[in-house]
């Protein structure tokens, strides 16, 4: 499965199980971006590599203008700064995310993970408890990480 051509199916843009106001869609990419840049952060490194998959995910396949992608994406990186928790993230998810647009956040995540050809312990852990607080079983996040092996 190709996540890139999937990543717009996590974002609400179809009919979906809610309908969201101008508000909701941005407190729900706001919250989406943090956990994103959170991911990108997790090993403290910062790769190119990583920032160039986040800028493709918001640009290429969700059609963010470059304004935007810049907006948020600053937004994000200086509200994880201050982050001690992903609950807030994800607490926000879960008010406008189903089931399946959450394992689909979840595939997009592994693969900001891998994109730079290595998995840190730190970035294993936070796809883990990003999922737990997402609701999502384990034996799931497992197969994600399988099926995008490095």
């Amino acid at each position: 499965m190709n996540l890139l051509s999937s990543i717009k199916s996590i974002w609400p843009s179809k009919p979906a199980e809610k309908h969201l106001t101008t508000d909701e869609q941005t407190e729900l990419n706001n919250a989406m971006v943090e956990l994103m840049v959170e991911m990108v952060k997790a090993d403290f490194v910062e790769l190119y590599a990583e920032k160039t998959a986040l800028s493709e995910y918001l640009s290429g396949q969700l059609g963010f203008s470059k304004q935007d992608v810049a907006r948020y994406v600053e937004a994000a990186e200086l509200r994880t700064d201050f982050s001690i928790s992903l609950e807030s993230q994800t607490n926000v998810i879960n008010n406008y995310l189903g089931s399946v647009q959450k394992v689909e956040l979840m595939q997009h995540l592994w693969a900001l993970a891998v994109a730079d050809n290595e998995v840190h312990l730190l970035e294993k852990n936070l796809f883990f408890k990003a999922g737990q607080l997402l609701g999502i079983k384990k034996a799931q996040l497992d197969e994600i990480c399988q099926s995008n092996e490095i």
